[in-house]
């Protein structure tokens, strides 16, 4: 008897945390919004308001509603959002009423387009959200793209700041605020670097940089429960073997502590693997470069799936990023209680560098025989720096003491140069009236000639 209600326990338990997880989040805080427009539009299942509607969240001294002829040629699914936009002459906020604190995505929708004198490609403007910046000076491209961020609120309201630049104007074609699950950015994560202590993220803001999905396949917004935008890795791979690209989404299994909202099966089900079956002892990486800007810190996620392996072979995998370790003996097997097919990811924070580049490997121990190297999907989020700011306009102290030490220099390179000419016309001068000494002696003697007056002449003009 007792074993029966356990067993329906346990069935009725599956059926209920099936039913969750094909029900996806239900965000409490969701305002999508269609600037600019007079109608509201629908993209995925999603319905973006017109912020005529919506006009009280938008304080403005004056705004246009435009008809954004675009110069994209974009069809994608969210092509709708970019016929439209709002433009401010003068700094403009959007004042969004909080339900539920925590974090929340903040998404925000550009393309280039002309609207009577107004040429997008020329705008310059500044966006914040409550104390940070977001962007400095918009670069715009030449296609449409979308600004995502992460932001922890912890006040009743959230407030984007638009602010153009001097004899400039800004312009958005939509934007997004919605609440997010609380576990999708951890609270702190593990730097690595010599100290190898925590970085806490509570209280900084977080940009999308990128999200990957390894096995060279794209995961487009309406497949993802939290509408995130996967490209696909072959754009950054390189390799010094032969990777192959996996696909198995069947084969995930999501626990109650993982579910889709981590990841979808899409990412989680595909992979790019390192064939070594050939050579039983490979020592090889794969390898993926990214740009970055220099002067941040950067959140880095690893998401992880076996679905490679079978159980006659054990694989423990090496991670670095650029030539710091995250992790020497990573031991997927015992982190998913040897279940084939359960997800796992992992946090860590790489500290601010020089560098533009974001350098991912994976491989594995040269003892193991066969080796098992593989990735699933990767997430890298910029995150603020101490001057709360996610532009590299307001970049950290390391480019502003650059900046300091060149200045230096310059000025140290110009005082030596002074000192030299001062000494060569010093030494030219003495040697000139030396020279006008010895013509005046022969002139007192009588013996002057017309050659040496001239040059006693331009000596006393000189000298």
């Amino acid at each position: 008897m007792a074993g029966g209600t356990i067993r329906l326990f346990i069935g009725v338990s599956s059926i209920l945390f099936s039913i969750c997880v094909s029900l996806g989040f239900n965000p409490e805080d969701s305002y999508l919004i269609n600037c600019g427009s007079s109608s509201n539009v629908t993209v995925g299942g999603r319905v973006f308001v017109s912020d005529k509607s919506a006009s009280n969240l938008l304080s403005a001294p004056q705004t246009i509603s435009a008809n954004a002829i675009s110069k994209s040629n974009s069809s994608s699914f969210d092509s709708v959002l970019y016929q439209s936009a709002r433009i401010f002459d003068k700094t403009s906020l959007y004042t969004f009423p909080i339900t539920k604190q925590g974090w929340h995505w903040i998404r925000l929708y550009f393309s280039p387009f002309v609207h009577g004198s107004y040429n997008s490609s020329t705008a310059k403007f500044s966006v914040s959200a409550q104390t940070f910046t977001l962007v400095k000076e918009l670069r715009m491209e030449s296609d449409s793209f979308v600004l995502e961020y992460s932001l922890n609120v912890t006040s009743e309201t959230l407030v984007l700041t638009f602010t153009p630049a001097s004899n400039s104007f800004a312009f958005v074609n939509a934007l997004e605020v919605v609440s997010i699950p609380d576990t999708i950015i951890p609270e702190a994560a593990r730097t690595i670097d010599s100290k190898e202590n925590n970085q806490s993220l509570t209280n900084k803001a977080l940009e999308t940089v990128l999200r990957v999905n390894m096995g060279n396949q794209t995961v487009s917004p309406p497949n993802d429960t939290l509408w995130r935008h996967w490209v696909s890795d072959d754009l950054y791979l390189t390799h010094n073997g032969l990777p192959r690209f996996v696909s198995n989404e069947s084969a995930v299994h999501y626990t109650r502590w993982l579910t889709e909202d981590v990841a979808p099966s899409s990412v989680y089900g595909t992979a790019t693997k390192l064939e070594t079956m050939k050579e039983p002892m490979l020592n090889a990486n794969l390898t993926w470069h990214f740009d970055v800007d220099p002067g941040f810190e950067y959140l880095v996620r690893f998401h992880f799936c076996d679905l490679v392996s079978n159980n006659a072979q054990s694989f423990i995998l090496k991670v670095y990023i650029n030539s710091l370790s995250v992790s020497d003996s990573l031991d997927l097997r015992s982190l998913t209680s040897n279940i084939f097919g359960t997800p796992y990811y992992m946090d860590v924070v790489i500290r601010a560098s020089d560098s533009e580049k974001l350098n991912v490997s994976v491989g594995s121990r040269p003892e193991i025989v066969y080796p098992i190297i593989f990735l699933n999907g990767l997430e890298i989020m910029k995150i603020s720096n101490s001057k709360s700011s996610l532009d590299i306009l307001d970049s950290s102290s390391k480019t502003g003491s650059k900046m300091k030490v060149a200045i230096v220099v310059g000025l140290a390179i110009g005082l030596f140069t002074a000192i030299v000419l001062a000494a060569v016309l010093f030494l030219l001068c003495r040697r000139r009236r030396l020279l006008a000494h010895a013509i005046h002696s022969n002139a007192e003697d009588g013996v002057l000639n017309e050659t040496e007056s001239k040059i006693t002449d331009s000596t006393a003009m000189f000298c």
